[in-house]
């Protein structure tokens, strides 16, 4: 599944292409969707991501991705 250059919009409707599929659908068990359909709905999602990051990089306005900064960081003093 080739990604690049892709809109976000097209991202997102091949998102909504994957979860209409029947085929996609799992009857049982705890998740919606085969393990398969989930590889790729994910796989697009990052791509969403990185190509919003890229675009605020490119805008000049990055927000740093810090991560986990602790358990009680926001703890009151």
């Amino acid at each position: 599944m080739k990604l690049d250059g892709k809109t976000t919009e097209e991202l997102l409707a091949m998102i909504r292409e994957i979860e209409d599929d029947p085929a996609n659908r799992q009857s049982t068990g705890l998740y919606l969707y085969t393990e398969k359909a989930r590889k790729k709905t994910d796989k697009i999602a990052r791509a969403i991501a990185a190509l919003a990051a890229e675009k605020r990089r490119l805008a000049g306005d990055p927000v740093p991705c810090n991560g986990y900064s602790g358990r009680k960081s926001n703890r009151r003093r």
